[in-house]
């Protein structure tokens, strides 16, 4: 495909380019054109774009080990907990990916042997049985997008989530069979061969495998696996969800590069706290961004106190009652156990507004607006062919009418508002090489990034963390999807709650900025380990015209890939205005801060 030719040679330019590139004057890192017109102007005082300039792809592993062992070390983790909790003596299991690069793992393993830690590492086909050739190649089959079809998200909810994908894809046929065709292209169709590997290499499988494999191999003390949706992989492992540990991450020459595992644990995790403190005392919250969300909901202190129990997961926070709710909640203290009380669902909150936005956890599509009325989706304006999938299966049989379990009979269907999350880790960034595989998750890490997520989502049924039998029993019935899906993410989020009785507002994030991180508690830990401006800083942030750099936001509306892979482009030459930190003593910005004056605040 032409983007992975191109990202192989932009790459190998940039290793020597780069350093030279990331030097920039003051006036061409912060003043825009001199000829754009006051129309093209960013509309908002919001903060300029960025990209690491320190992302340099390793070429052998002696590059790569400094990198990796602070991660060795680091007990804190995304999801879960650090590779740091391993102890001398222990050993720890990694199940990493068919696309993880032989090199970084390599590297991560050497890092813990370092510390005197056994590492067993098993890729997941090879744990589920699949031989190594025929992984790869089914792999490569089913690699036929990248991010700039982002409407692919609606193909791969279809088939991750329907309990009879082919009924569902049918269903779609009849009605738009120009968009079954698009969505589902004949080359994408899989064999029986293919779907025996696809059900194989599906998260049940994998953990049943791991289970099994730990069973067999008790000094084990635990395992490292996928990039994310913890909460379903320790189901997956069910009855030994304990030996989950957290994710591998860090499995690629760019993660590996970026500062990830540099981000302090005790300075993570108190900005995550004081976010979480108010959200118990919370009646109302109102959310605004600059491309087109504007929501709100009201809550009740029972829908409050639920939240507040259910809100954690480290780095991924559940910023909507929904979303916490359904499931028994983490434990803040003792991370990534779970409480012992199941939250239930009723109350829900039923939020109001639009969601807008041109980004999902796949790719990138043309600016879409999801209303929400009393919590439910009423209609979809845009998004291309994501939307017109969007608004497709709104009428899908069953979907409006059916009360899904643990809902009370006033609220029949899938269609809520079920997802608000925010990443909590400033360190986070867009990784190249996931938008060459259709994989735009890795940006949502980022602190003060939200990603919203609408249907329905029951982990748990009460009285066990295991996976929710009657959500599972019902889905089947009615051949309803099993989990949400139709993801936005939002950059420049405002995110505030209305304290109860005091009629007092508090931020939780200002124009993207989490709030906390320039809290004075957060700011004297976070100096303990160098300039807090600096550890608290973020890396990187997505570059929209018109809202925080020249041009029209509509041109970025219409098409936004062209702008994304664009700046990545430049990125990867070494020819990016916006590169941080910026090397040789040039003009840097602190937190929530844009342009010269902003050093001086």
């Amino acid at each position: 495909m032409r983007l992975r030719s191109t990202l192989t040679v932009i790459t190998i330019a940039a290793l020597a380019i780069l350093p030279a590139g990331c030097s920039r004057s003051e006036e061409t890192a912060a003043t825009p054109p001199r000829t754009q017109s006051p129309e093209a102007r960013p509309a908002g005082d919001y903060p300029e774009p960025r990209f690491p300039s320190y992302l340099k792809p390793p070429s052998s592993i002696e590059e790569v080990m400094p990198h990796v062992r602070p991660l060795a070390q680091a007990r804190h983790g995304l999801q879960g907990a650090g590779l740091g909790i391993i102890e001398k003596g222990e050993t720890v299991l990694f199940v990493v990916s068919t696309d993880a690069e032989d090199m970084i793992v390599d590297a991560v393993t050497k890092a813990m042997q370092e510390r005197g830690v056994t590492v067993v590492v098993k890729r997941d086909y090879e744990i589920v049985g699949i031989p190594r050739d025929e992984a790869i190649a089914y792999r490569k089959s089913r690699r036929t997008y990248t991010s700039e079809q982002g409407y692919m998200e609606a193909a791969n909810w279809v088939e991750a989530n329907f309990p009879e994908p082919a009924k569902a894809k049918a269903w779609l046929k009849e009605r738009r069979p120009d968009l079954h065709d698009k969505i589902f292209p004949a080359n994408r169709e899989m064999s029986p061969g293919q779907r025996e590997i696809y059900e194989k290499m599906r998260g049940e499988s994998v953990g049943k495998s791991i289970r099994e494999f730990l069973e067999k191999n008790p000094k084990i003390r635990g395992v490292y696996w996928g990039k994310g949706g913890s909460t379903s992989l320790r189901r997956y492992m069910r009855p030994a969800e304990a030996k989950f540990l957290g994710l591998f991450l860090v499995d690629n020459r760019w993660d590996v590069m970026g500062k990830l595992g540099t981000y302090p644990g005790d300075v993570w995790q108190l900005a995550e706290d004081q976010s979480m403190e108010p959200l118990v005392h919370t009646d109302r919250l109102e959310i605004t961004d600059p491309e087109g969300t504007n929501l709100n909901a009201d809550l009740s202190p029972e829908m409050a106190n639920n939240w507040a129990r259910g809100v954690y997961q480290r780095g991924h926070l559940y910023m909507f009652p929904n979303q916490a709710t359904g499931r028994f909640g983490y434990s803040v203290v003792d991370y990534p156990a779970f409480q012992g009380e199941w939250l239930p669902r009723e109350p829900m909150a039923l939020a109001n507004g639009v969601i807008a936005g041109t980004t999902n956890h796949t790719g990138y599509y043309p600016n879409w607006e999801v209303t929400l009325k009393d919590g439910y989706v009423r209609d979809v304006k845009g998004g291309g062919t994501f939307g017109e999938a969007l608004k497709e299966y709104l009428q899908y049989p069953n979907s409006n009418d059916k009360v899904m379990p643990f809902h009370d009979q006033k609220h029949p269907g899938y269609w809520w508002l079920y997802e608000i999350a925010m990443g909590t880790h400033p360190k986070a960034f867009r990784n190249p090489s996931g938008l060459e595989n259709g994989n735009a998750t890795p940006e949502r890490n980022r602190s003060g990034v939200f990603h919203w997520g609408l249907g329905v989502t029951l982990h748990h049924d009460p009285g066990s963390p295991a996976k929710s039998q009657k959500l599972t029993d019902f889905t089947a019935q009615y051949n309803l999807p099993r989990d949400h899906g139709f993801h936005t993410h939002t950059y420049f989020t405002t995110y505030r709650v209305r304290l109860r009785n005091a009629n007092q507002w508090v931020n939780i994030t200002d124009k993207g900025r989490m709030t906390s991180l320039d809290n004075p508690e957060v700011r004297a830990l976070a100096s303990r380990y160098g300039n807090p401006d600096e550890v608290l800083q973020e890396d990187w942030r997505p570059g929209i015209p018109g809202i925080n750099y020249a041009g029209q936001y509509s041109d970025y509306a219409a098409d936004p890939w062209k702008f994304v892979w664009g700046d990545i482009e430049k990125a990867m030459a070494g020819t990016y205005e916006y590169f941080y930190p910026v090397k040789g003593g040039a003009r840097t910005t602190i937190a929530g801060g844009t342009g010269p004056a902003a050093a001086g605040k």
